[in-house]
């Protein structure tokens, strides 16, 4: 049985030349006990640059017009590739302690966004689960809901035209949460 996942913190240093690169870092005990961790902490600094670069791509897709930003579908997919992202790093047998921050700090969105991102993708793992004419906005609104029932109710009621707009969402949710 493998032991507990060691954290490890992606920084950002600017080199010399004045070229800013990746940084994967681990405490230097943990390092001293996996006598693989260098090579690890390679191969994750390459594979963050290509989760920063690959989700930069879909966030220039997002911006590009009113409507394509509140495609959850869009949205599903950059949730996807931070997630895993996520479980590659596990499967290496780490943590990424400083996820949020850290995708915040290189992808220029909010910590909040970032923890939306994977949240919606735990909670809605399979993209044909979700329906493009519920909105981000409303998706998010859904995801604060814990209760799976109440969030597959809200889902059918969006879809009905019965809960139209994201205050409409939140008067619904503030109603059954009593």
């Amino acid at each position: 049985m493998p032991g507990p996942l060691i954290p490890v913190v992606i920084n950002k240093i600017k080199d010399p030349d004045g070229f800013e690169r990746f940084r994967a870092a681990s405490s230097f005990e943990e390092v001293m006990r996996a006598p693989s961790s260098g090579r690890d902490m390679m191969e994750i600094q390459d594979a963050y640059t290509k989760l920063v670069e690959n989700c930069k791509a879909k966030l220039k897709i997002l911006e590009t017009s009113r409507k394509k930003r509140g495609d959850p579908l869009l949205k599903w997919d950059l949730a996807k590739a931070i997630y895993d992202f996520l479980k590659f790093v596990e499967g290496k047998g780490y943590h990424f302690a400083n996820c949020s921050k850290a995708l915040a700090r290189d992808l220029k969105i909010s910590v909040r966004q970032i923890n939306y991102l994977i949240e919606f993708v735990n909670t809605f793992p399979h993209k044909g689960s979700l329906h493009q004419q519920i909105s981000w906005d409303k998706y998010k609104e859904i995801l604060d809901i814990k209760d799976k029932k109440l969030q597959e109710e809200v889902v059918q009621k969006i879809l009905g035209d019965e809960l139209k707009t994201r205050e409409d969402v939140r008067k619904f949710k503030k109603q059954k949460l009593k």
